[in-house]
């Protein structure tokens, strides 16, 4: 019983004790850590107020800021007598401070130790920072917030390194640059040091985790490799010129416009999925697909059904093109591909463009244009598909697949451009 009255007189006593301490050495670390000295103004006795104004404050923190970087976290100390000891953590060092406390206030504050990192303690976003310069994922791993880590897995993360590694040269070191406070979130601005080009990233934080990254300049990188798809497009080009012996100026660049006009309305419906929550790659290629095939031929049957097959042929060269002009600039832009396999690609995709219009304004004028329009776009269905199916899982049949159907149609012109070449010159096309 004795015991039990003694526990209670000791608790009575000083727990409110402990309390009220911790309730003032929360004040102090808050107010360093944000740099806020209202927070501690209020826990602070009359003689500490004149002898530690908000002046004095700002120049201690910005002291220590200057020597050991931002401040992390605090941890606890110790405790002797009215002495509390606390340790704040900095990126380059630990500084352990002791406080006086009487009568819920702080009489008294000192440093008292300073002990240096012997390594850098990490933010989130410097984390982040460290594992892009490394290669090691394993950084920034528990500083993912849950949704990142479904997007952002050790593959991902491994895929982007050496997607900029090719495009800007190893990544030698980093920068920081700014933040902005954005709602909830805060948005870390870091300039990443290249072996060819500096480019700017993002890492944005909430609650504390890592909840996004992204480039906001991406300079072009000029590689020979770059300009072949262009030099594929330019090839099939030419020897459909050679062949009809007639070229369609306007037709090319009102092809070139189709391309441009898909540019800026199928990628925001192609991550539609996504913005759903649909995380289903199957259901993620075959939607990239049946988009691309729906957009593109339904753009293209309309602006060359009314055509002679002529003019229709250089409105599907003229969005080959495009597609070949904006791969290239991907190329620069993403390290370019495979030379000899780019060169390829276009041509076949200039050829099956080229066949499609063809397909299409014979197939109006015959009267089964809407039936060739949703073949078309099975097809192109198809091709795209496996082709987004390779973003996932590359795989040199899954490639040679795609190319042997875009290479079947457009054989196709091999029928069709003897009565293209056949056609009489018409009055001006319609736009």
């Amino acid at each position: 019983m004795r015991f039990w009255v003694l526990l209670m007189i000791f608790l009575f006593l000083f727990l409110p004790l402990t309390t009220a301490q911790d309730e003032v050495v929360g004040a102090f670390v808050k107010s360093m850590e944000s740099g806020e000295y209202s927070y501690l103004e209020a826990y602070l006795s009359p003689q500490m107020l004149s002898a530690f104004p908000e002046s004095k404050f700002a120049e201690l923190r910005t002291s220590l800021i200057e020597k050991y970087g931002r401040v992390i976290n605090a941890t606890y100390a110790g405790t002797e007598g009215e002495y509390e000891y606390v340790k704040l953590n900095f990126e380059r060092a630990s500084v352990t401070f002791k406080l006086v406390i009487q009568d819920k206030k702080i009489a008294g504050l000192w440093i008292v130790g300073v002990s240096k990192s012997q390594e850098k303690v990490l933010t989130p976003p410097d984390a982040m920072m460290e594992a892009l310069k490394t290669g090691n994922y394993s950084i920034v791993e528990p500083y993912l917030s849950p949704a990142m880590k479904k997007v952002f897995s050790e593959e991902s993360f491994k895929s982007l390194r050496n997607w900029l590694i090719t495009s800007y040269g190893d990544i030698k070191g980093y920068k920081f640059l700014r933040t902005e406070e954005k709602g909830s979130y805060t948005v870390y601005y870091y300039q990443v040091i290249g072996g060819k080009k500096n480019y700017t990233v993002t890492v944005t934080i909430k609650e504390g985790k890592v909840d996004g990254f992204h480039m906001t300049s991406i300079p072009l990188a000029f590689t020979p490799g770059s300009i072949y798809p262009i030099v594929g497009a330019l090839i099939g080009l030419f020897l459909l010129w050679i062949y009809v012996r007639r070229m369609g100026w306007a037709e090319l660049i009102f092809g070139m416009a189709l391309l441009a006009i898909t540019l800026i309305v199928q990628p925001p419906i192609q991550t539609l999925p996504r913005f759903a929550g649909i995380s289903n790659v199957t259901v993620l290629i075959l939607w990239t697909g049946l988009v691309a095939g729906v957009i593109q031929e339904t753009l293209k049957y309309y602006a060359s059904r009314e055509k002679s097959q002529r003019k229709a042929l250089y409105i599907g060269a003229g969005f080959g093109v495009g597609e070949a002009i904006y791969v290239s600039l991907m190329s620069m832009i993403g390290g370019g591909s495979v030379v000899v396999l780019s060169a390829l690609e276009r041509f076949l995709a200039l050829l099956f463009h080229s066949s499609t219009t063809v397909i299409f304004s014979k197939a109006y004028h015959s009267g089964w244009g809407r039936e060739a329009l949703v073949a078309l776009i099975l097809v192109h269905w198809l091709v795209d598909s496996l082709t987004a199916y390779w973003q996932y899982n590359p795989s040199y049949i899954i490639l040679g697949a795609s190319y042997a159907i875009m290479l079947a149609v457009g054989l196709c012109l091999l029928k069709l451009l003897p009565e293209v070449k056949a056609e009489k010159e018409e009055e001006t096309v319609k736009w």
